[in-house]
C-alpha cells in the first residue's frame, strides 16, 4: 500500500552537485549571478546572541538514525521514512522521542505517505494506523503552528508544513504552478519549517518553490528549516536586500544578460555601504545524500 519504487523524483532530488565548470557552461549568467551573491558582505555573529536558543536541525533521514547533539529544540523537516509505512514511521518517531531535547518539532515529507489523509486508501486501514501513531511529546505540525516558551523568557512561534511541488505520486504535493503559499504562514512566525526549499536557496537553484520564496520575503522569519533536495545540504544567511533580490530575479528568469547586469549593479552599490547584519538563517539539513543515499551527514545546529 505504502511502498513505492524509486522514481525519477529520487534521481532528480538526489543527483550529485555539478562542478563549477559544469554550472558555468550550463548557464553563465546564473553562475556569475550566484558568484556575486556569494561575495556579498555580511557581518555574521561570531558568538551566539544573548539568551540564545540552540536549534538542532535534521531532515530526510529516510529511516536512518544518527547521533544528534543536544540542544533546546530538535527540528525534523520531513521524510522521516523511505516508503511511509506505519512501521517505519513509528520506528523513527520512537528514535526522536528518545532524544534529550526539551522541544521536538516534526513535519512530514513527500515520502511519509501514511500521514497524508488525502491519499487514496483502498484498504480502509490508513486512518486507523494514523491514530495508532504514538507521537509522545513531539509537536507534529501539518500546516499548523505552535508556540514554545523557554525558561529564559524567550518565546518562539513555529509554523510547519509538509507540502512540496508535485513530481510523481507522493504525499502532500501540489502543482508547481499553484501558489499554495500566499498568506499561508502567520506573520508572527519566528521559525518556519517546510519540507520544500524556497527557490534559489540550497535547492541546486532549480528545484525549490518560487511561491514559497515570495512568502519567505513577506514573513521574514529568523530561521527557515527545510529539506527535500538532498544535495542542497547546507546553511545560508540572508538579509532580504537588493543584492539578494537581483540574484533571485536572475535565477527565476533562468539567466539573462540584463538580469546579470542588474545583479552586478546591486552588488557594486552595496560596496558603498557598511556591511549589514543578516536577519534570517536558511538551513537544509538533509541527512542522507549521494546517488543511492549512502552518504550520511551531520545535523546542523544554529542559534536564534
Amino acid at each position: 500500500m505504502f511502498g513505492q519504487k524509486t522514481s525519477g523524483l529520487d534521481d532528480l532530488l538526489h543527483r550529485p552537485r555539478p562542478s563549477a565548470w559544469q554550472l558555468f557552461i550550463r548557464n553563465p549568467c546564473v553562475f556569475l549571478a550566484g558568484k556575486l551573491y556569494s561575495w556579498r558582505r555580511l557581518v555574521t555573529p561570531s558568538q551566539p546572541p544573548q539568551n540564545a536558543i540552540s536549534v538542532v536541525c535534521i531532515s530526510d533521514t529516510h529511516n536512518s538514525q544518527c547521533p544528534l547533539p543536544d540542544g533546546d529544540i530538535l527540528i525534523h523537516a520531513g521524510d522521516l521514512t523511505q516508503s511511509g509505512s506505519f512501521e517505519e514511521l513509528q520506528a523513527t518517531i520512537s528514535w526522536l522521542r528518545s532524544q534529550p531535547h526539551g522541544v521536538k518539532v516534526v513535519i512530514a515529507g513527500n515520502h511519509d505517505l501514511l500521514l497524508d489523509a488525502n491519499r487514496p486508501d483502498p484498504d480502509g486501514k490508513a486512518l486507523a494506523m494514523r491514530e495508532q501513531i504514538d507521537w509522545g511529546g513531539i509537536r507534529y505540525l501539518q500546516d499548523s503552528a505552535t508556540t514554545v516558551v523557554f525558561q529564559n523568557g524567550r518565546r518562539l512561534n513555529i509554523y510547519g508544513s509538509p507540502k512540496s511541488p508535485k513530481h510523481g505520486n507522493w504525499a502532500f504535493q501540489y502543482s508547481r504552478q499553484d501558489d499554495v503559499w500566499r498568506g499561508a504562514v502567520p506573520e508572527n512566525t519566528d521559525i518556519l519549517v517546510t519540507h520544500a526549499p524556497p527557490r534559489a536557496h540550497l535547492d541546486l537553484t532549480t528545484l525549490g518553490c518560487q511561491h514559497l520564496l515570495r512568502e519567505l520575503w513577506r514573513v521574514h522569519p529568523v530561521l527557515h528549516v527545510f529539506g527535500h533536495v538532498h544535495e542542497g545540504y547546507g546553511h545560508e544567511w540572508v538579509q532580504f536586500d537588493a543584492v539578494q533580490q537581483a540574484y533571485e530575479r536572475t535565477i527565476l528568469a533562468g539567466g539573462g544578460v540584463w538580469n546579470l547586469l542588474s545583479a552586478l549593479r546591486a552588488f557594486v552599490y552595496s560596496l558603498f555601504y557598511a556591511p549589514v547584519n543578516p536577519t534570517c538563517q536558511l538551513v537544509n539539513p538533509s541527512m542522507v545524500g549521494g546517488l543511492r543515499d549512502d552518504v550520511r551527514r551531520r545535523p546542523i545546529e544554529v542559534y536564534v
